[in-house]
């Protein structure tokens, strides 16, 4: 029987695959924070690390750590038979290009620059490893479960409890948001479908959302208002994720769009809100 190992899987996204991955009944070893040595002395079979952190300002070193310095060990000493690493697709960050051949420029302005470099430095540690490795990276992860503490169920929640949402970008700030269960998806076709060895594929819908748009969907579903606060700093720039190389090997993909999601967040969770 087929086994996984996910690393992280208490997390957003390694969750997900999680309970994706047990729903198909196959061996799944989720080891804890006190078992991570214990992926040196066995056999791991497909490795899925989910591990990942973005407080770039108060906890450095936590990043590294999680980003890199764990996996890196994984690479170098563990045994397994395929590894999929979940990256980002903030690497494009700033860039014209979001095909994943393009070359990539670290913006000297962002704040969370030290999580890009992470990133790649793990990316390219897959592809120099020489061994079995998928490279995915997600774009902005959204799921519509009513406790998450993400982004859009939070300002759904404060537009029907609160009556208001706070916005601190521009209204044209936009950026490419990705189903958790699309993410989940794709990382279960690729864990059981091997042979697509040290390639890298974007996990996105593939075209932008604006901050406006979401906006002006929950004030026309909701009636809340909007406050558009002031900021000093710039809104970060990100081109439209391109997919076709991810359709190419996973011809069934096709992505949930975040508008008809948030118009379904808002329709369960006033069920359960009011």
């Amino acid at each position: 029987m087929s086994h996984f190992t996910i690393v992280g899987s208490s997390g957003f996204i390694g969750s997900e695959i999680k309970r994706r991955l047990i729903n198909t009944n196959v061996m799944v070893w989720t080891p804890a924070r006190d078992e991570l040595s214990e992926v040196f002395s066995r056999d791991l079979g497909t490795v899925i690390y989910c591990a990942g952190y973005g407080d770039c300002s108060n906890s450095p070193f936590d990043v590294l750590n999680a980003n890199t310095t764990f996996l890196a060990e994984i690479l170098e000493k563990a045994s397994f038979k395929h590894l999929i690493y979940i990256s980002s697709t903030r690497v494009y960050m700033g860039n014209i290009s979001s095909h994943e051949s393009t070359d990539l420029t670290v913006c000297s302005d962002d704040q969370r620059r030290l999580f890009n470099l992470t990133k790649l430095v793990s990316e390219e540690l897959c592809l120099k490893s020489k061994r079995n490795v998928t490279i995915l990276r997600p774009s902005n992860v959204y799921g519509i479960a009513l406790n998450s503490p993400l982004f859009l169920p939070q300002i759904t929640k404060d537009a029907i409890l609160k009556k208001e949402i706070n916005f601190y970008v521009s209204p044209m700030y936009a950026k490419d948001y990705v189903s958790v269960h699309d993410v989940a998806n794709v990382c279960c076709f690729f864990a059981f479908n091997q042979d697509k060895s040290q390639i890298i594929y974007n996990v996105a819908a593939g075209y932008n959302t604006t901050a406006e748009e979401i906006s002006d969907l929950l004030q026309a579903e909701t009636g809340c208002n909007v406050i558009w606060h002031q900021m000093d700093r710039r809104d970060e720039i990100f081109p439209v994720t391109e997919i076709n190389t991810l359709k190419l090997a996973y011809k069934d993909y096709m992505p949930r769009n975040v508008l008809s999601d948030i118009k379904f967040m808002v329709d369960d969770f006033k069920k359960n809100l009011l």
